[in-house]
């Protein structure tokens, strides 16, 4: 089975794939500083890959990767980052949401690359929720947070603070695996994380913009091996999410479900 890439296909074609097929990933990367020795697409080419092979194992949809997104956080200092708010960045998910509800798909998954959309991710679901449930179903998960293994695996050179790795050990690896060509690991350095109370840009964190004890120790075979593991969890979810039967919302008149409800425990009390 090959990827399912709408960016590939005709309107045509997009109508009868979301006839066939309900799920829709979009996959969300960023477009900011990765150290001096990776290049500034690093999240969207490492989430769009593992879409791309988990439509392979599963036939699910891929949007186009949604590259630019909430990296306000690794400052102007370090050029290159190309950031929205996180206000900017939670609205126009939205947007391409219901573009793909309007498309046909009925279920969206949007899978995320950048550490720094997490907030943005579940408020940008939680809205959807709010609008377009129970008609469709809405997921949003970090690729790294599917599976409790991994994230370790993910973290391991940042153990004293695991939400502050950035172009660490794991994503040098998984670059060096999918895109060796644009790894500079002449230009790779060490950097120790730490466990601040408060938090900080990058720039005061890091002086190569990039966290992790072992990012010198990174390795193509390493990468394969996460880039595995990761594809495994998430495809697992999906395999999840298509058999997965949605609960039943309130039917009728949300006033009648409210009575009866309420006649149902009082009736309970008093017996």
């Amino acid at each position: 089975m090959s990827t399912r890439s709408l960016g590939e296909l005709s309107w045509v074609d997009v109508h009868q794939v979301a006839q066939a097929m309900p799920l829709v990933v979009l996959p969300i990367g960023a477009v900011e500083q990765h150290g001096p020795h990776l290049p500034l697409l690093v999240d969207s080419i490492v989430v769009e890959a593992i879409a791309a092979e988990v439509s392979v194992r599963t036939g699910v949809a891929v949007a186009p990767t949604f590259s630019y997104s909430s990296s306000q956080g690794h400052s102007s200092v370090f050029p290159g980052t190309l950031a929205l708010s996180p206000r900017t960045t939670e609205r126009a998910l939205a947007e391409i949401s219901r573009w793909l509800v309007n498309a046909g798909f009925t279920r969206l998954f949007l899978l995320n690359g950048h550490l720094g959309n997490t907030g943005v991710l579940w408020n940008a679901v939680d809205n959807l929720i709010a609008e377009l449930s129970p008609r469709v179903s809405i997921a949003g998960h970090s690729w790294w947070d599917v599976d409790s293994e991994l994230w370790s695996q993910v973290t391991a050179d940042v153990p004293g603070s695991r939400g502050e790795f950035h172009a660490n050990l794991a994503e040098t690896a998984l670059m060096l695996h999918l895109r060796p060509d644009l790894v500079r690991m002449d230009r790779a350095v060490d950097q120790p994380e730490a466990a601040w109370a408060f938090a900080y840009d990058m720039s005061r964190k890091s002086e190569s913009g990039a966290i992790g004890r072992s990012i010198t120790q990174a390795t193509p075979e390493l990468g394969r091996h996460l880039f595995e593991q990761a594809v495994a969890a998430v495809t697992a979810l999906v395999h999840r999410m298509l058999a997965e039967a949605p609960p039943a919302a309130p039917a009728g008149d949300i006033g009648d479900w409210r009575d009866t409800a309420v006649r149902r425990i009082t009736s309970q009390e008093e017996g």
